[in-house]
């Protein structure tokens, strides 16, 4: 039986991942702010699946959080076979108007919390001769700048960037590492992120399970980049026939119209 650590699993895309793989049987770390959340989430899991699922409550945008919940799984003896970082936020704004201290928590969070999950776990799994899967969460905003997006784009670009190296660098080791790089989805971060909650409430936008579903499948199968969707396919490889000035103020226009900027 396998166990995946799962960042962000109170909501959206995190939850989704975190069912996907109690579908298969496998045990659980969960975590995220919302104790609550992840409460219900065990307890839900576990009377279906009869699974067991560890809850952690930690803020990852807060200084050496990933350090202190891998602490947590060496205190509890807990083998994690996958670790999914997918916790992460935006913020829907322009550059000059944006906060420093929200841009150093999205840092914090979306890069900072997950390099260091991702070396901490690295080294332990070497260092045991582990076999481990890793997936993270970055985003079709990855492949360009985002004018509007500016710093949530440049975070997923270091995460694509990151994920791409370390499935070369890893395969020896017999770790994989995949990106997931979705695109609009239905899910809680268009809120989150200062954007018009209409935004993700178009019914052509995949869910957040069938999002999850297929980066589950992707990961399992140690593919390096998931991208779902062949619209958001076609997005991301526009790049090769466009100039990268072009894609990015398209894309740029797309968050313009989010928000109203």
């Amino acid at each position: 039986m396998k166990t995946a650590l799962i960042t962000g699993a109170s909501s959206g895309i995190g939850k989704e991942l975190a069912i996907a793989h109690a579908q298969k049987g496998g045990d659980l770390v969960i975590v995220a702010r919302r104790k609550e959340a992840l409460e219900n989430l065990k307890f839900a899991l576990q009377d279906q699946y009869g699974i067991h699922v560890e809850v952690i409550t930690q803020d990852l945008s807060e200084k050496d959080a990933a350090q202190k919940v891998f602490e947590q799984i060496i205190e509890k003896k807990i083998k994690i076979d996958y670790l999914i970082n997918n916790a992460g936020f935006g913020d829907n704004v322009l550059f000059e108007d944006s906060s420093p201290v929200r841009n150093n928590n999205m840092l914090q969070l979306n890069i900072t919390a997950l390099t260091d999950f991702c070396h901490l776990f690295v080294q332990h799994w070497i260092a045991h001769s582990f076999q481990g899967k890793i997936m993270n969460v970055a985003s079709t905003a990855a492949f360009q700048g985002v004018p509007y997006f500016a710093v949530y784009s440049a975070t997923k670009a270091y995460v694509l960037s990151l994920s791409e190296a370390l499935s070369l660098e890893l395969k020896s080791n017999n770790i994989t590492c995949t990106a997931l790089c979705p695109g609009p989805t239905k899910t809680e971060f268009a809120k989150n992120s200062n954007m018009n909650p209409a935004f993700t409430e178009n019914k052509m936008l995949p869910s957040a399970a069938a999002v999850a579903n297929y980066g589950y499948k992707k990961m399992m199968r140690g593919q390096t980049v998931a991208i779902p969707g062949i619209f958001n396919k076609a997005g991301t490889t526009s790049g090769k026939f466009f100039p990268r000035k072009m894609t990015a103020y398209v894309a740029g226009q797309v968050m313009k119209k989010a928000n109203d900027l």
